[in-house]
């Protein structure tokens, strides 16, 4: 984490003071400096400053911090909307004609996390994982059309939809299961699909009496809807949340609709697509754990050889032993990548003079031949 840390400062923190504080809603005050031909583009220059250490608070990974270096230019013209307030510490015109200046700012950590390029830097370095979108509710889409409308909006990968609609077709009880909340089923559809991850679940709607509206001939509409968003690998529940809405409308249909659609964005909007975020930001961290087995292994010097060779495999966190017995070795290996990415690291290696073939690889479990 120290060099990871060093190597941000070191890239990003060219023209910046490395001197903030955090403050209590999650902004950060720093010492930026500037240069420039002008006071204006010495103040530029300074913000841009502000904002590289904001987003150096905010990368973590040496692959965000590559792919923010790519997109650098890009990224912090858009982003220098980040300093919320400033003020001018010191301004001088220096003796070759250009201008310094040096401003204390504070940068809005939640505007950078939002931004839609650093979100993009966030999906590239986890190889822009697919999600299906599977909403249960009866009398119309609206609810699931809103959430895909979002997530392509952010520029998610989409399982598409017509693969959805047929599947809702020809595998009604999974997708039951599913959008009632089981989390084995959402993992199943999803990965059936190419997909990584599953959002499910499923809106109730009706109508609400409602004493203002009176003789107005307006209906209320109202709908909850609930879901889960499941890592199709581990079937693991990453976010689960509820929303409910109201829309008013001549149409008993339409006002129900439009509430169902109100009460998707609503989800989205608070905390759940947050969630999803932060579920990508801790793979990127912390890695994903991998079921390896390896068959073909029958000696314990063999065993700790090839537990020793994956170990220093680059970007493996850990490597623990779950068994070892009658040819086979079991392991749980943490892992700061998918389980392709893994495999093809390991495949064709040699350990002890034996070849490594990965023969088998689903989800999150990956089988190794020793030859």
């Amino acid at each position: 984490m120290k060099s990871v840390v060093t190597l941000l400062i070191s890239i990003l923190l060219i023209f910046a003071v490395p001197l903030y504080a955090k403050t209590p809603e999650g902004d950060i005050t720093v010492e930026a400096e500037g240069y420039g031909t002008s006071t204006k583009t010495a103040l530029l220059q300074a913000k841009r400053s502000a904002v590289e250490e904001g987003i150096g608070v905010v990368l973590i990974s040496q692959t965000e911090v590559k792919n923010f270096e790519v997109q650098k230019d890009v990224i912090l013209s858009k982003a220098t909307g980040s300093v919320k307030k400033y003020s001018i510490l010191q301004e001088e015109k220096q003796s070759d004609g250009n201008f310094h200046i040096k401003i204390q700012a504070v940068v809005s950590l939640a505007s950078i996390k939002s931004d839609l390029t650093a979100l993009k830097i966030l999906l590239e370095s986890m190889d822009k994982p697919r999600m299906m979108v599977v909403i249960k509710e009866e009398g119309g889409n609206a609810a699931e059309t809103a959430i895909i409308d979002y997530l392509t909006g952010k520029e998610f990968q989409l399982v598409d939809a017509s693969a959805v609609a047929a599947l809702m077709h020809s595998e009604q009880e999974l997708i039951k299961r599913a959008t009632e909340g089981d989390p084995a089923a959402a993992a199943q559809i999803g990965a059936l699909n190419g997909a990584e991850y599953s959002l499910v679940g499923k809106v109730s709607k009706g109508l609400m009496k409602s004493a203002l509206l009176g003789d107005t001939g307006m209906k209320s509409g109202q709908a909850n809807i609930t879901v889960k968003v499941v890592n199709c690998s581990t079937a693991a529940i990453i976010a689960s949340k509820s929303a409910t809405s109201a829309a008013v409308h001549v149409s008993e249909e339409i006002a129900m609709a439009q509430a169902a659609e109100k009460a998707a964005r609503k989800l989205m909007d608070r905390e759940l697509f947050e969630k999803i975020v932060s579920s990508f930001q801790d793979i990127i961290n912390n890695g994903i754990s991998l079921d390896v087995t390896i068959e073909n292994v029958n000696k314990f010097k063999m065993q700790k050889a090839l537990r020793q060779a994956i170990a220093e495999i680059s970007d493996v966190v850990s490597v623990r032993k779950r068994s070892f017995g009658g040819g086979k070795l079991q392991l749980s290996v943490q892992f700061k990548g998918n389980a392709d990415s893994f495999s093809e690291t390991i495949d064709g290696a040699t350990v002890q003079g034996k070849n490594l073939s990965v023969t088998d690889v689903a989800g999150s479990r990956v089988i190794i031949q020793v030859e």
